[in-house]
């Protein structure tokens, strides 16, 4: 889940940074097919791009990325109140993102259900290359793949030749595969309104695209514009279809007026390369720490250089060596394809810890409190091996917390290319008195 919610969180961001820059820089040119492929690069570019890892170091420092668990807080009256609480509100918040999904993907269910069912009741024509439906009710003349839908009653053959222009450039332009993205975007990304903007802008262009085409074909402004106007009472049936009547008029009126936009001002879409770097810099942060020791909170991994994997209050030596499980044998990764997975997944794994944890009495006595940093290596087999301490506190906190590590069931083992391999694992245990 964590995952899942990282991916939508920098998916989200992509579409508003590159919208914003789309908003403010490119959305008054006349370069309508320039800001098509620019808004269809940022539907398939959000979608993508958060699924590219990334990695750096900081220069000069030899650093090695390990899997970093999510903590666990003990105390003494309870153990994981912290977990439990994150727990219940990533629940709270994947019922809700599950919800929403449910709801748009039945909606787009719907809108095909209708279009199905029109073309069911009206039937298919062909006509100048076309496949024509002629509806028999108020509809704004659309189109949807190579469909052309059309309210032929009351129409002069001068405006139906203008009308069937426009949607054959929809047609032959493929707008509507453009559509389909778009509301994939929605659907994944229903809770973002830039999602739902950048989906509005396509549809815009595509108007665009399609009055620049009856213009070309020698149909004058003032009376295309007049019966854009007429035809503006139309119904729009759904959202994904290419409609005569798209709700943006006045935008429309004003584009078939205005003069074309200098050729130089398509230097403005440079801009996207800033825009894109900013993006790697955020999206990388995942993975990023200049700092030995530092834990990614976004990705729960954690860089630290190898002088790292020792403390002042780490358990000495000797302790390792009697609290360890077996030596591994055979290379240990720290990056992999597929890291381990607890049984049942990290909520059985907090129950397990919640269950078998406890707070030295030696702790609470003195008084001591800290975060416990216990590595450990998940075989090919799935076993834990090589428990140890990175960072201690004492008090018998380091002992406790490698006797239950020691203590787990085996895991769903780790991958690369295919194959289970070795993989080295942290997971940090904050003990803290209240």
């Amino acid at each position: 889940m964590n995952a899942m919610l990282l991916y939508l969180l920098e998916s989200a961001l992509c579409v508003a940074l590159l919208y914003s820059v789309y908003w403010l820089f490119l959305r008054r040119d006349t370069f309508f097919r320039m800001n098509r492929m620019y808004l269809l690069g940022i539907t398939a570019f959000s979608l993508i791009f958060p699924l590219i890892p990334f990695h750096f170091t900081a220069s000069g420092t030899a650093a090695t990325v390990v899997y970093l668990l999510d903590p666990v807080l003990i105390t003494p009256e309870k153990v994981g109140q912290a977990v439990t609480s994150h727990l219940q509100w990533m629940q709270i918040a994947g019922i809700v993102y599950v919800t929403g999904l449910a709801i748009f993907l039945a909606r787009f269910a719907a809108q095909l259900i209708q279009l199905y069912l029109i073309v069911k009741r009206s039937g298919i024509e062909r006509r100048e290359g076309i496949r024509l439906v002629f509806v028999d009710r108020g509809y704004s003349p659309f189109s949807f793949f190579n469909l052309v839908f059309i309210n032929e009653m009351n129409i002069s053959d001068d405006r139906l030749q203008a009308i069937l222009t426009h949607e054959k450039v929809h047609v032959r332009q493929r707008h509507t595969f453009d559509l389909i993205l778009g509301e994939f975007l929605c659907i994944v990304q229903w809770f973002n309104p830039f999602a739902w903007l950048t989906g509005r802008e396509m549809k815009a262009v595509h108007e665009f695209l399609a009055d620049e085409g009856v213009l070309t074909a020698g149909i004058s402004p003032s009376q295309y514009q007049q019966m854009i106007l007429d035809e503006s009472m139309g119904i729009q049936v759904n959202g994904l279809t290419n409609n005569f009547n798209v709700s943006l008029l006045k935008k429309r009126i004003l584009m078939i007026s205005k003069t074309k936009s200098k050729k130089r001002a398509r230097v403005k879409m440079i801009l996207v390369v800033p825009a894109i770097m900013v993006l790697v810099f955020l999206l990388s942060a995942r993975s990023f720490s200049g700092l030995p020791g530092t834990q990614d909170k976004t990705t729960s991994k954690v860089t630290a250089s190898p002088q790292a994997t020792t403390s002042p209050t780490a358990v000495p030596q000797s302790d390792n060596k009697s609290n360890s499980t077996k030596k591994s044998s055979g290379k240990v990764y720290d990056r992999v394809e597929v890291y381990p997975e607890y049984p049942g997944g990290s909520e059985a794994m907090f129950n397990y810890l919640m269950t078998n944890l406890k707070y030295p009495e030696a702790a609470k006595t003195t008084k001591v409190q800290g975060k416990v940093m216990v590595s450990f290596n998940v075989m090919k087999d799935g076993s834990v091996s090589d428990v140890k301490v990175l960072q201690g506190i004492g008090s018998g906190c380091d002992e406790e917390a490698i006797r239950v590590v020691k203590g787990m069931p085996k895991w769903k083992p780790g991958q690369n290319k295919g194959k289970n391999v070795n993989v080295h694992m942290v997971l940090p245990l904050q003990f803290k008195l209240h």
